[in-house]
């Protein structure tokens, strides 16, 4: 038997660590994943997609569609806003400019004496007579509505003319196989037009309703001035 004294067992030597039995290799194939195909990372598996990119005829085809379905929104709204808003409102402001001088008359008209009511009576009809401003009042409602329903139909002409432009551009940029950002373009003008409407809205309520005209007290200077340069009237 060997007695000599034996030297421990060094990391180095490998050979006594091995094991009887050879070590499963640790990829069957190349094919093989690494990693087991039921861990939960491929729920969390982002899928890039290439970015969309257009030329420079689709590029170009895509603003001018954009500036023209803008414009033809825009006529839109201001044709709306015009004839069930704008004109009605300044009607009002009219009539209410007129009151201001007539409620002045009919308050104090029930308190005239008899004379009095019949001095008026001879110098009215003596200046107006009212067979012919009747006949004048429905001869110009005439042709004021006739007037106005020619200036809405023009404007709603451009709108279809608006319409038929954008709906012809977009049919030729379709059948020369051009891309079309229609929902982008949708909803960008829809949003913009939107915008601008409530801005509209609020701008009428808050600047031009609080607007001051002229005033009555103005405008009875202005009266009596005409009347004494062009007839020589109230000059004391």
């Amino acid at each position: 038997m060997d007695n000599r004294p034996r030297r421990p067992p060094s990391y180095s030597d490998s050979l006594f660590f091995l094991p009887d039995q050879p070590l499963p290799p640790l990829r069957h194939s190349l094919q093989e994943p690494l990693l087991s195909p039921k861990t939960d990372i491929d729920e969390f598996t982002l899928t890039i997609q290439p970015s969309r990119t257009y030329t420079v005829a689709e590029t170009w085809y895509n603003r001018l569609i954009g500036f023209a379905f803008h414009i033809t929104l825009i006529s839109l709204f201001e044709t709306i806003f015009f004839f069930q808003f704008i004109s009605k409102s300044e009607d009002t402001g009219l009539q209410k400019m007129v009151n201001g001088y007539i409620n002045g008359i009919l308050i104090q008209c029930n308190g005239w004496s008899p004379n009095t009511t019949q001095a008026v009576e001879d110098i009215l009809t003596f200046l107006i007579n009212t067979t012919t401003v009747a006949q004048d009042y429905h001869q110009a409602l005439g042709a004021r509505e006739h007037s106005n329903n020619a200036l809405q139909v023009q404007a709603w002409l451009y709108v279809g003319g608006l319409s038929c432009l954008v709906a012809a551009a977009t049919f030729l940029g379709r059948q020369a196989s051009l891309r079309l950002a229609w929902k982008r373009i949708l909803i960008e003008n829809a949003i913009m037009v939107t915008l601008l409407g409530l801005y509209e809205f609020i701008f009428f309520k808050t600047i031009i309703y609080n607007y001051q005209n002229l005033s009555l007290p103005e405008l009875n200077e202005f009266v009596v001035t005409q009347l004494q340069q062009t007839c020589n009237l109230l000059e004391n």
